[in-house]
């Protein structure tokens, strides 16, 4: 299906010369896009789409790319859900860092968007407290219509997620479908009050594989499949022309088949996060970014988007241009350039990776580099220090946290307690 998704020429200008934090002037000079279309497809790893050069078919993910941009260096924030897409709707870089050397916060309901830090001092505020603006806080002010249908758990009310969707429609039945979220929009759309609108879109397709005991390519053939769906749902109703139309992940996975310098978890539970985990895939149609190899993080794509939306403008990054950091449960984890750091919470111990000559991260040289070790580990202990959450109270997971973490398949984060069954409900919630 080739889609009819074509920019005010002004606008096209503008996103494909901009500098990636220099049109903000120009952006707003030119008229901003009609629409703009969020699809996240949880748990999808860039070398899982063909457009990336994978053997796996996704040829309607891959046509979003015709004509706009496919960025070669995104990067996820963090390595499951609940913390980067707290990192995309809010500008900012997750942590669970206390303050105190090596410690972090229990990852609870409060804590597991890694924002305890902006929340009040008694930490019964939403997982994302209300004096952070979200993304679609930020383009509601702008004059859109927003609009979000989510099928991931973790996600759903009240986590904060949902603050500024004037509508926001959850799908509580179980293993939710790109098939199903694909028919709750359509009808979402029918009741929509113009046709400005900021629609962000989440699939749990690719997520559910090993539920349904199948390989990892079919979720993410499914999910394709979904997308061509949803174009096809746009198309109809004339909402592509004029619009800015972005495809990514919130992390990745990592698969049986990988072996790294120490075991790690399965899955996307990190500890520590392998590349596998963070490097995303990002299509955006028309281009977004000056260069298609910039290096972009979920915190960067928030601040673009409201950039060239003209809304007001997200937060300066925690972090410097190029780095990466992901405050685990069990490790802090340092990226910048070629080199990448993994410091153990328990012993201290710093592992470092050379990404150019081992890209599978098969062997730690922290040895052999002393006085990039040394660098690394002075820039994690002052970034635990900026981003801790110090009067944060400790507060133990809740029955629904775990029911909605036990649904997820997510049996390794916690001990759960007899008798919990998953949060379930027939039908799609707002």
């Amino acid at each position: 299906m080739r889609l009819a998704l074509v920019a005010a020429g002004v606008l096209l200008a503008c996103l494909a010369a901009a500098l990636p934090s220099g049109c903000s002037r120009a952006g707003r000079e030119a008229k901003p896009p009609e629409r703009i279309v969020l699809i996240v497809i949880d748990t999808l790893r860039r070398d899982h789409v063909s457009a990336y050069g994978s053997a796996v078919a996704t040829p309607h993910i891959d046509a979003i790319a015709e004509g706009g941009q496919r960025l070669t260096n995104a990067f996820s924030s963090f390595h499951q859900t609940t913390m980067s897409m707290a990192s995309l709707f809010t500008g900012h870089t997750p942590s669970l860092d206390t303050g105190r050397p090596r410690e972090r916060h229990d990852l609870t309901g409060h804590s597991w968007c890694g924002m305890l830090r902006f929340g009040t001092p008694d930490g019964r505020s939403d997982c994302i407290p209300a004096s952070v603006p979200t993304l679609a806080t930020r383009l509601g002010e702008a004059g859109y219509w927003t609009l979000g249908v989510v099928t991931n758990q973790l996600l759903y009310r009240p986590g904060g997620y949902e603050r500024g969707f004037q509508r926001w429609i959850e799908l509580a039945k179980p293993a939710p479908t790109a098939a199903d979220a694909n028919l709750v929009l359509r009808r979402a759309l029918a009741g929509r009050p113009g046709d400005r609108l900021f629609l962000y879109l989440h699939y749990m397709d690719v997520h559910d594989y090993g539920r349904r005991s199948a390989p990892y390519a079919s979720g993410v053939e499914i999910a394709d499949q979904g997308v061509g769906h949803v174009m096809e749902i746009l198309e109809r109703e004339g909402l592509l022309e004029d619009s800015l139309v972005i495809l990514t992940s919130d992390h990745g996975e990592r698969l049986e088949s990988e072996r790294h310098f120490v075991e790690g978890h399965p899955g996307h539970n990190g500890s520590p996060s392998f590349d596998s985990l963070l490097r995303i895939p990002l299509l955006t149609r028309p281009p977004l970014f000056e260069n298609a190899d910039a290096f972009v993080r979920l915190d960067d794509l928030h601040r673009r988007i409201l950039e060239v939306a003209g809304a007001a403008p997200g937060p300066e990054p925690d972090l410097d241009a190029g780095e990466v950091y992901v405050s685990e449960m069990l490790f802090q984890t340092y990226r910048r350039g070629r080199w990448k750091s993994y410091r153990d919470r328990t012993s201290g111990a710093l592992h470092l990776v050379d990404l150019e000559a081992d890209p599978g991260e098969t062997r730690d040289v922290a040895a052999g580099h002393p006085e990039v070790a040394a660098e690394h580990r002075r820039r994690i202990e002052a970034l635990e220090d900026e981003l801790a959450a110090r009067d944060a109270p400790e507060l133990e997971l809740s029955d629904a946290d775990r029911a909605r973490l036990n649904a997820l398949g997510y049996v390794r984060m916690i001990r759960l307690k007899p008798g919990i069954p998953p949060a379930q409900s027939p039908e799609p919630t707002e």
